[in-house]
């Protein structure tokens, strides 16, 4: 590693920059994998109910879906905007739009489908909702475990 050539103090500071870069693109990318199973997850319960529940049931789980993974994905979104290393002010700002954006977005579509939709499964819907919520908090224990 050629953090300690020439300047002590300046290479240190590189070393934690990259450190830092590092672990960005490591939650960043983690973040994204998380949202990729939720899709599947999803479109795999939409084909089960398809099969087992009928049309109905099956768009119903498959808008459960939208209304948990597209507001997540806006949040993971701004939130990996920018890197603590490059402005922790900006990381801060983008975070609090990326979580305000989540809960409009997560109403707003929830809204829309029981307005719009008919007919609706709505327990349905609710609970696919919950379970791919839970794959989130699911990735965010086995995130933490690694470190």
């Amino acid at each position: 590693m050629n953090c300690y050539k020439l300047d002590y103090n300046k290479q240190i500071l590189r070393c934690e920059y990259l450190n830092a870069e590092s672990e960005f693109i490591i939650n960043k990318t983690a973040a994204y994998t998380i949202i990729l199973i939720q899709v599947v997850i999803t479109i795999l319960i939409s084909l089960l109910l398809l099969i087992t529940a009928g049309k109905v049931a099956s768009y119903s789980a498959l808008l459960g879906g939208v209304a948990s993974i597209g507001p997540v994905a806006f949040f993971a979104r701004c939130a990996f905007r920018y890197s603590a290393a490059q402005s922790p002010d900006l990381v801060m700002k983008w975070f609090m739009i990326g979580e305000l954006g989540k809960l409009l977005l997560t109403a707003l579509i929830f809204a829309a489908c029981i307005v719009s939709v008919k007919p609706l499964t709505i327990s349905v819907m609710f609970a696919t909702f919950l379970i791919v919520m839970l794959i989130n908090l699911i990735g965010l224990v086995i995130l933490n475990a690694r470190k």
